[in-house]
């Protein structure tokens, strides 16, 4: 097929944004938690605050959303919509992920403290009596250290006040242990292993873990290395039932200079033998494709988890150190009640497939559930022409890949609406049944 303009635009179009990919959430299009830093002028500052304040629903009406379309990404979009109204400009609205947002302002301290004066309007804003309210954690300290006030204030969320221990809860963990499937073939793939922080047990503690990867504080890096040492005797291969997988984000995750150390250490305690998790929204960050690949090369296998969520980075599969990816349980859930999860589902296994890479399933139940094929209901938008559609799935590019070429064929002053993932998914569905 020849090049056409519409297709080179796109192309430009897609290299940008790859450039900007790890500042801006593809889901709620603000700020994305690992583009934290503290190179910013304002955050250098003596007596600079830096003020948080976290919106979240508690883990049993998160669990209880109608999976991702029409349940997760749309509250996570209304969350940042409802804290910048309230915030009024003043500062950033980051999308944390988990049905969760906050909004970030540094400012004097007597502008914090008008600031958190107002927090009773955020509260009443918030009293929805058709549904749940979100949650609502504040921290404040000073903006120089900013990954340990943000840690704080997701802290407060995931864990009500008076459950955590005065101790760091990374400084005690338990393990467990699920088995995991091939989403295809419905086969035992293996297990995968999980080390959650005290107090964050049950079925809170992998939503915990989550969110409390967002950012990583300096008082948790040294629990984030001790964990590292302690997975060899955690974390033991299993002859009998296939590959051990541990997920590895709680101690990789972190913004700034803590990155380095926790890589570091990821790289010198990894058991032999084991297949490293990390969550698809870190796997494209420079520290961290370089470890993968270095572990990669030492023997171990990579899994990319939470794939499907939206959040995937903006490169192939071919292109980075994976070995198999592990489906987002929201998309899942959501697959089994909509049409739009259920093609997102499809469209992912596709792609998996195509670059030989093992999709997995921690919930065995869904396996026969997805092999019906994609809906073909109607998209909401016509085709953009000029092949764009067929080229990008010929070429193997993801969902959010192949948005961002349709998007940038449409001039902005035409009135075209902005496509999703959801509605590349759609057309490739439509397409193959």
């Amino acid at each position: 097929m020849t090049k056409g303009s519409d297709w080179d635009v796109a192309s430009d179009a897609l290299a940008v944004e790859r450039l900007l990919a790890s500042s801006t959430d593809p889901v709620t299009h603000r700020a994305t938690p690992v583009s934290l830093g503290s190179e910013c002028d304002r955050i250098r500052s003596e007596s600079a605050v830096l003020t948080v304040v976290a919106l979240g629903f508690d883990t049993p009406t998160t669990r209880a959303l109608p999976g991702r379309a029409r349940g997760l990404d749309a509250a996570e979009r209304v969350l940042c919509r409802d804290l910048e109204r309230w915030a009024d400009r003043a500062g950033s609205v980051v999308a944390i992920g988990e049905a969760a947002a906050a909004a970030l302002v540094v400012s004097t301290p007597e502008d914090a403290r008008t600031l958190r004066a107002r927090l009773p309007e955020l509260h009443a804003q918030l009293d929805r009596a058709a549904g749940p309210a979100p949650l609502v954690t504040t921290a404040q300290g000073p903006a120089r250290d900013s990954s340990d006030v943000v840690a704080r204030a997701v802290e407060r969320m995931v864990a009500p006040r008076g459950s955590l221990p005065a101790q760091d809860p990374w400084a005690d963990l338990r393990a467990t242990r699920r088995p995991l499937w091939d989403a295809t073939t419905g086969a035992r793939f293996g297990t995968q292993v999980r080390l959650h922080a005290y107090g964050a047990d049950g079925p809170h503690a992998e939503r915990a873990e989550g969110l409390l990867a967002v950012t990583r504080s300096p008082r948790f890096a040294d629990a984030a290395v001790a964990t590292s040492e302690a997975v060899a005797r955690v974390v033991v291969p299993d002859v009998d039932d296939g590959p051990v997988v541990w997920d590895a984000t709680a101690v990789l995750s972190g913004t700034g200079p803590a990155r380095g150390a926790l890589v570091q250490a990821l790289l010198d305690r990894c058991p032999p033998d084991v297949w490293v998790g990390v969550a698809a929204w870190l796997a494209d960050l420079p520290e961290v494709v370089e470890a993968l690949r270095a572990l990669r090369s030492r023997g171990h296998r990579v899994v990319l988890t939470g794939y499907g969520a939206g959040r995937e980075p903006l490169v192939a599969l071919d292109e980075l150190p994976v070995d198999a990816l592990l489906l987002d349980t929201h998309l899942e859930r959501g697959a089994r009640l909509g049409a739009e999860d259920h093609a997102v589902h499809a469209a992912v296994l596709e792609h998996a497939a195509r670059t030989d890479v093992v999709a997995l399933t921690a919930a065995r139940g869904a396996v026969d559930r997805h092999r019906s094929p994609a809906p073909a209901r109607a998209p909401r938008w016509a085709d953009p022409g000029g092949e764009v559609l067929a080229r990008a799935r010929l070429l193997g590019l993801t969902l959010r890949e192949t948005a961002v070429l349709v998007n940038a064929t449409q001039a902005p002053a035409s009135g075209a609406a902005r496509w999703d993932r959801y509605d590349v998914a759609m057309h490739w569905a439509r397409a193959s049944s």
